[in-house]
């Protein structure tokens, strides 16, 4: 049976976006799913410390298939370390049927990427591959611990997308005076940045998990200093979340999922965010 290679890179909502994808593309292609997960500075935290759901992991960097280039079909976005490989990118697969054609054209293995769910594959199918995903029970009752404690029920969610995000970030300052001037109101705020978090906790209507760890930076610099991940790939992305940081950023995800979100900047985080919620909602809907 052909397997198709689930390249997770980036960081946790990358991640999650392209692991549900390649989930559901291999489902509806009949391919065996391989999750290649690699602990790196992008994300510090393994497959099994996030997930419960069994699944064939290995933990391979993207240099890694260079020397094995010639084994497989490139489903991917782009050739990111310049392999020199024939690819097609699913963000721009017009439809489920050219994806499976483009797939059936090799009997090669696939190599799969993509930080988005591509628009070929429909809501309910995305749908029915995230219920399937079990996030770990500790995490899940941590995040369920926090909102009982703090009596969160119906609230307002705020992700504050900033570090290397640079301008692309959250308005914080607009977004700080938007929840100052509404006391009445209960909001959860979360945010990769640490003075961003401590300025918004200062605010008697703003609950925040207490983080027991955040984003740092790999290399001396600010956060969009050019840096090499451990691929060799060079961005203006100067980050390191070790894996502390990354379950706390997932129990964010999960109280943030239960609230009603602002829109703040276009990060996959949120947008993860509003896929679980939708999912749930979806679920709720149905009748017993």
């Amino acid at each position: 049976m052909r397997s198709i290679h689930i390249y997770c890179d980036g960081g946790f909502g990358n991640r999650f976006n392209g692991l549900v994808a390649g989930l559901a593309i291999a489902e509806l292609a009949g391919l065996h799913p391989v999750v290649v997960w690699p602990c790196n500075n992008w994300c510090g935290a393994s497959y099994d410390e996030l997930f419960a759901t069994p699944a064939q992991v290995v933990e391979r960097e993207l240099s890694s298939y260079a020397p094995e280039k010639d084994k497989f079909l490139f489903f991917t976005i782009e050739d990111h370390l310049g392999m020199g490989f024939p690819f097609q990118s699913p963000l721009q697969m017009p439809s489920l049927d050219g994806a499976l054609d483009y797939l059936r054209s090799s009997d090669k293995d696939v190599h799969f990427h993509t930080p988005l769910i591509p628009a070929f594959l429909e809501a309910a199918v995305v749908h029915a591959q995230v219920r399937k995903l079990q996030f770990q029970p500790a995490l899940v009752a941590q995040a369920q611990a926090f909102m009982e404690s703090r009596n969160l029920s119906e609230y307002f969610g705020i992700h504050i997308r900033k570090t290397d995000f640079g301008s692309n970030g959250s308005d914080d300052t607009n977004l700080y005076q938007l929840v100052r001037d509404v006391p009445h109101k209960q909001f959860f705020v979360c945010s990769d940045d640490k003075d961003v978090e401590q300025r918004f906790g200062a605010l008697p209507n703003v609950v925040m998990y207490p983080k027991r760890a955040y984003v740092e930076k790999l290399v001396d610099g600010t956060w969009n200093t050019p840096t090499a991940d451990h691929s060799g790939r060079v961005y203006a992305c100067n980050v390191n979340r070790n894996a502390i940081s990354v379950e706390d950023a997932l129990i964010d995800l999960l109280v943030l999922s239960h609230s009603q979100i602002v829109s703040t900047s276009n990060s996959t985080f949120r947008n993860t965010a509003l896929l679980l919620q939708s999912v749930r909602r979806a679920m709720a809907a149905v009748p017993s």
